[in-house]
């Protein structure tokens, strides 16, 4: 990047339940490089992990992607799919004296009802030693953290819409099994001079609230794009059709789901932006500058 230049942001998905290109893999979960180039440098972030860490590697492969110049990892939350391949990556790749950011909720057990029975959800023997031992470094934190000019994670997302709600997700309690309000669930912001980029693991606080969190937090409205999973698979149309609303209010350039967010929910967010959506799979590289290109 030559100076002057503005800064530019790369995604590459590297997991995601669907592979569209040819060559690459598909799993249920999430994993994606996000790349901040600026004048004076690059900061890459992997955030998740997936639940195979083969899947990640394969397709980084394919992308031509390093994963040992990974500056930081962030797990967005404690669920399988998006966190356990995190200790299979540490033992592959090496990454040492690097931050892996994690909510301590998710290192917590992590469960759900399936099929009238009780199921893990998360990760077993994920805690702070064991990504110590991998010669990581846990970064454990509640709260936003600066990971370098122009990329921050939201930390715990402040709840303010009355139609995203957490359900069917468990956690133990001092007085046993209890419900887990998934406080663990963040993303990661992207700060552009055009606006912001906002990518989301499974977007358990919702979508809609983590994007007024990160406005909240950096002072700026302008969505240039929101990434990721938006949990909306399965949801009722009046959710459904109540974070569609609230997404045209907040007219964001570009729309770009994944994972969790479902077919209902694909197609109406297709029939709601149009040329603005566009659905991300294993392998998908995007480029963003002060607009955004597929």
């Amino acid at each position: 990047m030559g100076e002057g230049e503005l800064p530019e942001a790369k995604i590459y998905v590297l997991v995601d339940d669907y592979a569209r290109r040819r060559g690459f893999i598909g799993q249920h979960g999430f994993s994606a490089l996000i790349e901040l180039k600026r004048p004076d440098g690059a900061t890459r972030v992997l955030v998740d992990a997936g639940q195979d860490a083969r899947v990640i590697l394969a397709n980084a492969r394919r992308l031509g992607l390093d994963l040992s110049q990974v500056d930081a990892v962030l797990i967005t939350h404690g669920h399988y799919d998006h966190a356990g391949g995190l200790l299979e990556l540490l033992s592959e790749v090496e990454l040492r004296n690097k931050p892996v950011i994690i909510h301590p909720d998710a290192l917590k057990p992590k469960l759900a009802f399936r099929a009238g029975k009780l199921v893990s959800a998360g990760v077993p023997g994920l805690s702070e030693d064991v990504i110590r031992a991998r010669g990581a470094i846990p970064l454990v934190s509640r709260g936003s953290l600066k990971l370098a000019d122009g990329i921050l994670t939201t930390g715990e997302v402040r709840r303010q819409t009355d139609f995203e709600r957490v359900e069917g997700f468990y956690t133990v309690g001092p007085g046993g099994l209890v419900e887990d309000p998934m406080l663990d669930d963040q993303g990661l912001v992207v700060e552009l001079p055009a606006g912001l980029i906002i990518i989301t693991g499974c977007a358990h606080s919702g979508v809609v609230n983590t994007i007024l969190h990160a406005q909240e937090l950096t002072g700026r409205e302008h969505v240039l794009a929101v990434v990721g999973g938006f949990h909306l698979e399965g949801a009722s149309q009046e959710v459904l059709d109540r974070t569609v609303e609230a997404l045209k209010r907040i007219s964001p350039e570009q729309v770009l789901a994944c994972h969790c967010t479902g077919l209902r929910a694909f197609c109406r967010l297709q029939s709601a932006f149009g040329p603005k959506f566009k659905r991300l799979s294993s392998g998908s590289v995007i480029s963003i500058k002060s607009s955004l290109k597929a």
